[in-house]
């Protein structure tokens, strides 16, 4: 049975480095955010408003599942949002998606949004 690695590493804009290589995370990202705020909108609109900055929302880290070479098999994105007051916020998750040669291909049959 193959052994699945999993690491973190930051997102800088739409990107990340592993291993010397850059990946693309702008199509998983825009979806991911679309998702969030759909899902934060369903969920509880009125506290969303009151509460957080929709704005602030935006990629921080990345999860990424690696095989038993090393090779980055796919990842999860996750989200920062601020309160509008104070200096805090929390986190949200994207959704499970496939490497495409340098880019975190969208697939929308691997959904796990979490608000």
């Amino acid at each position: 049975m193959a052994t699945i690695k999993k690491e973190e590493y930051p997102i800088n804009g739409n990107y990340f480095e592993y291993d010397g290589k850059t990946y693309d995370c702008s199509y998983a990202i825009k979806r991911d955010i679309k998702l969030i705020i759909q899902e934060a909108e369903t969920s509880h609109k009125d506290s969303f408003d009151e509460l957080y900055d929709r704005q602030s929302l935006k990629a921080d880290r990345i999860r990424i599942f690696l095989d038993e070479e090393d090779k980055p098999i796919f990842g999860m994105v996750t989200y920062i949002i601020k309160y509008k007051e104070g200096n805090n916020g929390r986190y949200a998750c994207g959704g499970y998606y496939p490497f495409w040669d340098d880019e975190l291909f969208t697939h929308p049959y691997q959904e796990s949004i979490c608000w």
